[in-house]
């Protein structure tokens, strides 16, 4: 009785190729070469979850009563999927261990600018707004605003693709589907804990950040040059 059909038998030297890969890693490693890593252990961390990143600054403001948190964030993705995947896991940190009445976090590439000034336009590879009641927050309509710029940034950081925004339904996916729910490394929390202070640095600012699903990352990016007087 022929187990395989004549014309799909596999040569001989795939045949020993395959029962060495079985010795030395087992069954799995040889279904791996015809069905795909991914297939059988899953998507990465970083497709499901976002990627590691590194606190920037944190600038915390009072408008009108409420209180605005923006974060400022790196990362070294250079997957604009990830990127925001990235940004809405540290606003989901951000959101369990601070109070605020909106939240807003800005990724920058790793190679981006130093000064806040320049951290706006095209510098900009995501962003999420977040409101726990978006009713109180000018310009917002849903609990979540996140948006994107696709493709690789420059070798200055910055970002000339695509700019794409998440309907709700995917921001929904992608959030319940989070099997990693850690904020950024904060640089500065980790030397003062070093010398015996546990309290990160924050930077007070003055303004109003991008409050909006109407306000362009750009727009948002100009209140970050004015808060800073």
């Amino acid at each position: 009785m022929k187990l395989l059909p004549t014309s799909f038998r596999l040569s001989r030297k795939l045949l020993i190729i395959v029962a060495g890969v079985v010795v030395l890693t087992g069954a799995s490693g040889a279904a791996a070469i015809f069905v795909g890593r991914e297939a059988l252990l899953g998507p990465s961390t970083e497709q499901v979850s976002g990627a590691a990143c590194t606190t920037v600054t944190t600038v915390r403001l009072d408008r009108n009563g409420q209180h605005w948190l923006r974060k400022y964030v790196r990362s070294d993705a250079k997957d604009g999927a990830v990127r925001i995947k990235t940004a809405l896991r540290v606003a989901g940190a951000v959101s369990n261990h601070e109070d605020a009445d909106l939240y807003q976090v800005i990724l920058l590439d790793a190679s981006g600018p130093v000064n806040r000034a320049d951290m706006r336009g095209r510098a900009i590879g995501a962003e999420v707004l977040f409101a726990r009641d978006p009713s109180s927050i000018p310009g917002m309509t849903a609990p979540f605003v996140a948006r994107y710029t696709d493709g690789t940034p420059a070798g200055n950081g910055e970002f000339y693709g695509e700019r794409k925004e998440l309907s709700l339904d995917e921001i929904k996916t992608i959030v319940t589907g989070m099997d990693a729910r850690e904020d950024c490394v904060d640089p500065n929390a980790v030397a003062e804990a070093g010398g015996g202070h546990g309290e990160a640095k924050v930077e007070a600012g003055h303004g109003a950040p991008a409050g909006g699903s109407h306000v362009a990352a750009e727009e948002g990016s100009h209140e970050v040059a004015k808060s800073e007087h």
